[in-house]
């Protein structure tokens, strides 16, 4: 009987991936306005507020940018979020390299962010 369950405590080791750092990142929450959809990857393009640059080059890092409030949105609901304009409170985290996903080229690239959740305030 323990030769199973070491058998079974092995196995459910092996398989799960205990150095996943998408769960173990630090998230935080922020009220966005929307701009619409980049041109580059489509993603949805959020204006931080400048008092919360700080806090958000904190959490995702700070990266050479010529408006350092803009993030896409990555992983942020198209079909309910895509208009411009919308008060959003959003958790976010870092977006991982793994989770990169092929753009155009076309037009100017905002750093992105993963959105986790997102709720709109108007």
């Amino acid at each position: 009987m323990k030769k199973y369950i070491l058998i079974l405590l092995v196995l459910t080791f092996a398989c799960s991936d205990m150095a996943d750092e998408q769960y173990f990142l630090p998230s935080e929450v922020f009220e966005v306005n929307t701009l619409g959809f980049s041109i580059d990857c489509k993603l949805n393009v959020l204006r931080f507020e400048e008092s919360d640059i700080e806090r958000l080059e904190a959490l995702v890092g700070d990266q050479f940018v010529m408006d350092r409030s803009l993030r896409e949105g990555f992983n942020l609901d198209r079909n309910r979020f895509g208009e411009a304009n919308i008060k959003l409170r959003v958790r976010i985290r870092k977006k991982l390299d793994s989770e990169a996903i092929a753009c155009s080229t076309l037009g100017i690239r905002h750093p992105a962010v993963f959105v986790i959740h997102a709720e709109r305030l108007d």
